[in-house]
């Protein structure tokens, strides 16, 4: 199954228990949580992946071709 197109989601919250031991966040700060589905030309998902991220250390940047009209 080859990948066609994805979603993306960024949210953030405060962090659970756990997620601050793993990331060594101090008090306070927020994670980003980063959401991506990956589907088939013919929307077959394929993907799931999510991510948590220390928000003083989260950076995401896309570049795209737009498309002729």
């Amino acid at each position: 199954m080859e990948p066609d197109h994805m979603t993306e989601t960024i949210s953030s919250r405060m962090p659970t228990p756990e997620e601050v031991d793993i990331l060594d966040l101090p008090s306070g700060e927020p994670v980003m949580i980063l959401t991506r589905h990956t589907f088939t030309k013919n929307d077959v998902p394929i993907e799931f992946a999510r991510g948590f991220h220390a928000a003083s250390r989260f950076e995401w940047t896309y570049s795209f071709q737009l498309p002729d009209q």
